[in-house]
């Protein structure tokens, strides 16, 4: 099943359940690929067709979720529910759209307005962000490019008032399929992941990828006076929680199904030391460095184009190499520095 190509198909009783249902649909951004969402059938003698995940809001991903709808022998007009792993717009992109045609509920963590918040800021966030980004030696020229970035992001983006706010731990009921939100922060502050106790299946989200490590993506603190959420340290946290569930089959949102987490959770503490190595390699040989300093020699082509990805890696990393003691932290006129200490142990 790892080897097959991604495509719109229902699952069968030995894979996992003849409840589950994929249709992936297209981003629309290169690198990123097609979103899986996923449906689980109602009961028989019940109408409650529940969707994961909505992908984009675009015309191509509308068409696909409708062709993909149509092959599995529902209409959008039958969900009755949207499940939100995460707040990002190859996720929730389509929402809005989903509910004008079908009336339907949606449901996503407490946590959404974060996420929300930071595709579309308000003034008095963009500003913060803005003084964080200087903080971190940014060139002004690389902000802009990131934020026009983003606001082509924001422009598949449609986001809806959720019917109801999920709790970590809350229980989903959906007939003879129950649901446990998990809630996994990390790659952003409302992630969860959803937990099928009898079929042992994850729906992950983006927490858990077959074939690339998530990005913890940066928080921006409050206020200037704040700490900053360390997103790599929360992710870490979330990998470790859901490692001991006893899962058969982990469905992503971006490719084929993951047969064993736990070797996938192995592999990304493996990536996270390596980069850990890397960063305190570069620290090293030099003296004080911003972080902007560390991402363009460990990034040299993609900082100019994707900021936010790698000050995520380089601030999630330091902020373990910080705590570990192997990094000193100091501000100094407006900036933020780090400084070699030692060299950090691979992990036992």
């Amino acid at each position: 099943m790892a080897t097959e190509e991604v495509d719109v198909r229902r699952f069968t009783n030995r894979e996992s359940s003849t409840r589950i249902g994929r249709i992936p649909t297209p981003s629309g951004f290169p690198g990123l690929g097609d979103i899986n969402s996923y449906l689980i059938f109602p009961e028989e003698g019940t109408e409650d067709l529940i969707l994961i995940d909505t992908g984009v809001r675009s015309d191509e991903a509308w068409e696909a979720l409708n062709q993909g709808l149509k092959a599995l022998d529902c209409r959008i007009e039958d969900i009755s529910r949207i499940l939100l792993t995460h707040g990002h717009t190859d996720h929730y992109g389509q929402a809005s759209r989903i509910h004008e045609a079908s009336g339907c509920e949606l449901w996503a963590h407490e946590n959404l307005w974060l996420t929300q918040e930071r595709m579309r800021p308000p003034p008095e966030r963009l500003e913060m962000e803005l003084y964080c980004y200087s903080l971190w030696g940014v060139e002004q020229e690389v902000v802009e490019r990131a934020l026009a970035r983003r606001a082509g992001f924001a422009a598949t983006y449609d986001p809806m008032e959720p019917t109801h706010l999920l709790k970590d731990g809350e229980r989903i009921d959906i007939p003879g399929f129950n649901l446990e939100t998990v809630h996994t922060p990390g790659h952003c502050p409302d992630e969860v992941v959803y937990w099928q106790p009898e079929t042992q299946v994850f729906f992950s989200g983006d927490h858990l990828l077959p074939n690339i490590t998530p990005v913890c993506l940066l928080q921006i603190p409050r206020g200037k006076n704040e700490p900053r959420p360390p997103s790599l340290v929360e992710y870490q946290d979330s990998l470790a929680k859901v490692a001991p569930y006893p899962a058969k089959v982990t469905y992503p949102s971006h490719g084929e199904p993951i047969l064993d987490h736990r070797d996938l959770i192995e592999s990304y503490k493996l990536s996270t030391d390596r980069r850990l190595l890397k960063i305190s390699r570069i620290l090293e040989k030099n003296h004080w460095m911003t972080p902007m300093e560390i991402g363009k020699e460990l990034f040299p082509k993609a900082w100019r184009d994707q900021l936010v990805p790698v000050m995520s890696e380089i601030l999630g990393h330091c902020d373990i190499l910080e705590a570990s003691g192997h990094a000193e932290l100091k501000e100094e006129s407006g900036r933020i520095y780090y400084r070699y200490i030692s060299t950090p142990p691979p992990r036992e």
